[in-house]
């Protein structure tokens, strides 16, 4: 401190003189509006620049939370959509909700095998139950197999295994979903009634019957379509309208009134 004290002493007309061109400086921005103006942009340029650097690391760090927020909202909206697409005069008032929308993460995705399968951020704590179909914002992507806490196992629609009940969107004819196990994006529809009028370009969407999905939910749109021999049915090629190698949010599909349905249909 004493040699600190000692440095300044012998440079006091060196700091006087500093000071001094301080204040002169300072006298001169406010006697001339031209200067004063300059040092207000440039202070709001760097306060400019500061905040905007700042408020980019925030947005950075609340991507995660923005995104919850986005998928917990279409969520929502998909619940919302789908209950105005039935007709309410021809349901009792006391029938309740029939499907609710859990919102996931795809955190493991398999598709290059020919039995594939997803593990998704969700389980049993967050209602989820197999047998519940799980669907992205384009469409259809699998079927819940097993949970655990925290995670469910869903078998892929890329899966030789699977069988979804689809539908023509315009007239209603329905066939089945499969997967023929080479391009991720390419499927089948078989068991398609040969009176339907098939068309490339037309629809495919969810067929409903099985309580899995609701109906109307989008699958693809036909490629081409050709009459099985032997059969009275078309095998029809349908593109998806998801795109199964880059999946991220999902919902879960809640069929509350699965449980009720599948007691009816056993034999």
């Amino acid at each position: 401190m004493i040699k600190l004290l000692r440095y300044l002493s012998g440079r006091q007309s060196f700091l006087l003189f500093v000071l001094l061109e301080i204040i002169a400086l300072i006298l001169t921005i406010k006697a001339h509006d031209y200067a004063l103006t300059k040092t207000h942009s440039l202070q709001t340029a760097i306060s400019g620049n500061f905040n905007r650097t700042i408020y980019g690391v925030r947005q950075h760090f609340s991507l995660k939370s923005y995104n919850e927020s986005l998928i917990k909202q279409n969520a929502l909206l998909l619940k919302l959509l789908q209950m105005s697409k039935i007709d309410t005069a021809l349901i009792p008032p006391t029938l309740p909700e029939q499907y609710h929308f859990i919102p996931a993460f795809v955190i493991s995705n398999q598709y290059n095998l020919q039995h594939n399968t997803l593990l998704i951020n969700k389980g049993y704590n967050d209602g989820v139950q197999p047998d519940s179909g799980v669907i992205s914002t384009n469409g259809i992507v699998g079927v819940v197999q097993k949970t655990s806490p925290h995670f469910s196992k869903v078998i892929s629609i890329l899966n030789k295994n699977l069988k979804v009940n689809v539908a023509l969107k315009q007239t209603n004819y329905s066939g089945f979903l499969q997967w023929p196990g080479k391009d991720p994006n390419t499927f089948e529809v078989v068991d398609l009634p040969v009176d339907a009028p098939v068309k490339k370009g037309d629809t495919i969407v969810t067929g409903g019957m099985s309580g899995i999905f609701p109906k109307n939910i989008p699958v693809g749109y036909i490629t081409g379509y050709q009459l099985v021999t032997g059969r009275k049915s078309y095998k029809v090629s349908v593109k998806s309208f998801s795109n199964m190698t880059a999946l991220g949010p999902v919902y879960i599909v809640k069929n509350r009134l699965k449980t009720e349905m599948d007691s009816l249909l056993k034999p």
